[in-house]
């Protein structure tokens, strides 16, 4: 079995658990937890896709450009847009777009919130809108962390890469000056 299959089977069954924990947290909390006791979350879920909107925002501004100039000049297309670069926008958009989501099932949430707590559903199952209501923010919350995590691993692997990048020169400086030593010193023989 190749190793990416097992990487989705392991990644498939740990937002399985993660789902299964949430489910548990919301039927366990359900009678006891109150908007209020949820109002922190929400302002910090908010406030996160903000960042991520900002930090995104920036590495697209940053990549973006080169991605235009790949289209517009097709020479030496690798040197300016790579495909790694390829893969980080895709996922720089993949991140934002996944906020952006969370941003507006919390704009739904909290516009529909005063008309289900005093509609016909919550007063007959109270309970069941309680589960509800904490499941979805405990899943966005998941989804939120899940964009952090991209955020910070695609910025280790910018860092990584540079590094690379740098080692990768150094070395081929030393090599070609270590080659024009040796020619010099074979041409004074």
């Amino acid at each position: 079995m190749s190793s990416t299959i097992v990487n989705k089977k392991r990644m498939t069954a740990i937002h399985l658990g993660v789902a299964i924990l949430i489910i548990l947290i919301s039927l366990c909390y359900r009678t006891t937890l109150n908007m209020v006791d949820i109002e922190p979350l929400i302002s910090i879920l908010q406030n996160t896709s903000a960042m991520i909107f900002t930090i995104m925002g920036i590495w697209i501004a940053f990549v973006y450009p080169n991605a235009i100039l790949s289209i517009i000049q097709t020479q030496n297309v690798e040197s300016i847009f790579s495909d790694d670069d390829e893969r980080r926008i895709i996922l720089m958009v993949g991140v934002v777009a996944v906020s952006a989501l969370v941003m507006c099932c919390l704009l739904i949430g909290t516009a529909i919130t005063p008309f289900i707590t005093h509609g016909f559903i919550y007063k007959n199952y109270p309970d069941t809108v309680h589960f509800l209501g904490i499941f979805f923010i405990l899943l966005l919350t998941y989804v939120q962390l899940l964009a952090i995590y991209v955020v910070i691993a695609s910025n280790v692997d910018f860092i990584m890469n540079i590094r690379n990048l740098r080692n990768k020169r150094r070395l081929h400086e030393r090599f070609n000056r270590k080659l024009e030593t040796d020619e010099e010193s074979s041409n004074k023989d």
